[in-house]
């Protein structure tokens, strides 16, 4: 300490109290050696205060309960003044703290650090699942197989193929997710942040994964009712995709929950929310702006084709002009950015009636009492190119991002119709009880298109009348799902059952996706942090219908892509698949 404490005792007082004097001086020997544990400056008179020990809550006094005894003693008996015991906590205070680490680290569900009091905290948290999957499809597959929904796009230019199999059954093993997390705040714990990694393996995935940043963003929480997040992340729409793939009572969404997002295109962003507090307000908004071309990407990689005359479309890879168009035409001229200004909004509203069930599927923590809420979102993204409108098939072969984005997600059917505007709906509902849990949601796409009226998929001769059109146009999307769990064991065994439905366009017929998932899960630790899974699934998929390059009416040969008359959906059927996941995930 800077000064030492001085006491009013003579030489002859001393000597007359001796016992007074020892208490004086183990005072002074004590604040001399001790190492006092105190919460911070200017706060002498704190009792203590409540810390984080070993991932457990303790209350510790600021100072040595034995010191403190001496000092409040030699207070009461007169050895030394208010005045000098008040100083002298004062500075063992400020002793303490600086010989105190401004670094510590520790263990928590995640490797936890802290830096100078909390000013800076870091928590790291890895996640892994393995898997193997067992698959039998029917003779459907062979032929026609699935060219609509989820067809494949191969080479340069993601030219249509329909994915096709065998029915003899599939064995695969993978490492279906890995995810690296980094998590905190700086500052104060008001700001926060948020980064995640990704190295996902599609099951049906034509090229190994690879690290990807998934999330980036900053979380402001000063206000509680008006939290902002900006970056890239997860849009708060849908109560299927706002879940973790962490806390699902099934190994896989259901194909419906993939199909509708708040883009169109996949359940991340890059843009802004503003939100309340979820844990305060029985009713929770939250509004985004998003540039609305989904992860890592933005509007100006995404163009159409021209021609120089004004009003003509390009992208034909040969073949002659389309009706009133100049001939020859620019071969895959992709160089019109046209939707640069376009935002995406989004919107959701829910409604927390009891207690607060959140977002994760099923009822781990066992509810006492019961857990229910309702919710609805909205959100409009506009001028998405599914490929440019050439008067022929609908095919830019300049542009493939966003065809691969709706072809991974079963959107396929909305693939060839130009420039289109999503406005997408959903309403949500949960409830659970004592390992009970039920939750559904039903979804609405309208997708509309810049360019009225039927494509021309053939013109005459000289390419100046349109013989053959498109048989209809796109309609819109709809679809629902509904879902139950109950443990066996509480928090350890759950059996879960789910039902899907799915109509992708709503002009057409025997095109209905429907799929049935029975689960069985055993949670090792009581959480979702370390499971092992066993779902089985169950998957009907019509092929009825018209898409655009893939069905019939198609051009005749030799005048444009593709080449060839013979549709790749000329045989019907429905796509039956099944498929048993066994899955292991640990999450530290």
């Amino acid at each position: 300490m800077s000064q030492a404490i001085s006491f009013p005792l003579s030489y002859a007082a001393a000597r007359q109290r001796p016992f007074q004097t020892l208490w004086a001086l183990a005072v002074v020997v004590g604040l001399m050696v001790c190492d006092l544990s105190v919460p911070g400056l200017g706060r002498a008179v704190e009792a203590g205060k409540v810390i984080e020990k070993d991932g457990k809550y303790v209350f510790v006094e600021s100072q040595d309960p034995s010191i403190k005894l001496l000092m409040d003693r030699a207070l009461k008996q007169g050895l030394i003044t208010q005045e000098e015991y008040d100083k002298a906590l004062m500075e063992s205070q400020e002793r303490s703290i600086l010989l105190q680490p401004s670094f510590k680290a520790w263990y928590d569900r995640g490797l936890n650090f802290s830096v100078n009091d909390n000013a800076f905290f870091l928590k790291m948290r890895f996640r892994m699942q393995d898997r193997f999957t067992q698959r039998l499809r029917n003779s459907a597959w062979g032929n026609p197989g699935d060219a609509k929904n989820f067809p494949e796009l191969l080479g340069v230019f993601g030219d249509y193929r329909a994915n096709r199999s065998g029915t003899d059954g599939a064995s695969t093993f993978q490492v279906r997710r890995l995810r690296l997390y980094f998590m905190g705040h700086l500052f104060n714990p008001d700001f926060k942040y948020f980064i995640q990694f990704r190295n996902d393996a599609n099951e049906t995935s034509q090229t190994p994964g690879g690290m990807q940043m998934y999330d980036a963003y900053i979380t402001q929480t000063a206000l509680p009712w008006l939290n902002v997040q900006v970056g890239q992340f997860k849009t708060y729409w849908n109560r299927s995709q706002i879940n973790s793939t962490a806390s699902m009572q099934f190994a896989e969404r259901a194909l419906v929950m993939d199909a509708f997002t708040a883009s169109g295109l996949d359940r991340r962003d890059i843009g802004l929310t503003v939100m309340n507090d979820e844990e305060l307000y029985p009713v929770n908004y939250y509004f985004g702006i998003f540039g609305g071309a989904g992860p890592g990407f933005n509007r100006l990689g995404n163009y159409k084709s021209e021609q120089p005359t004004s009003g003509c479309p390009g992208g034909q890879s040969g073949g002659i002009s389309p009706v009133g168009c100049p001939s020859p035409q620019r071969n895959i001229n992709a160089n019109a950015r046209t939707t640069i200004n376009q935002l995406m909004y989004s919107a959701r509203v829910m409604w927390n009636v009891m207690g607060r069930p959140g977002y994760g599927e099923g009822d781990l923590a066992y509810s006492e009492t019961p857990q229910m809420a309702i919710g609805g979102d909205y959100a409009y993204n506009p001028g998405i190119n599914t490929s440019t409108n050439n008067a022929f098939i609908g095919i830019d072969l300049g542009n493939l991002y966003n065809r691969q984005m709706l072809a991974s997600t079963g959107n396929g059917r909305q693939l060839g119709w130009g420039i289109v505007d999503y406005s997408s709906w959903s309403v949500d509902y949960v409830f659970k009880y004592r390992g009970f849990s039920f939750q559904s949601e039903y979804y609405w796409k309208t997708i509309t298109r810049h360019e009225k009226g039927a494509p021309c998929v053939q013109t005459n001769a000289a390419g100046t009348a349109c013989t053959t059109y498109a048989p209809s146009l796109l309609g819109n999307a709809t679809g629902w799902y509904a879902q139950s769990g109950y443990y066996l064991v509480p928090r350890t065994v759950e059996l879960a059952a789910r039902y899907a439905y799915w109509n992708p366009d709503t002009h057409q017929s025997s095109d209905l996706v429907k799929q049935v998932d029975v689960s069985l899960n055993w949670f090792l630790s009581k959480t979702y942090d370390h499971q092992i899974m066993v779902t089985y699934s169950n998957v009907a998929m019509g092929t009825g219908g018209y898409a655009i390059g893939r069905s019939n009416p198609l051009p005749a040969q030799g005048t444009t892509f593709p080449s060839g008359t013979v549709p790749l959906d000329q045989k019907g059927g429905t796509l039956i698949e099944n498929i048993i996941r066994v899955q292991y995930q640990i999450f530290f």
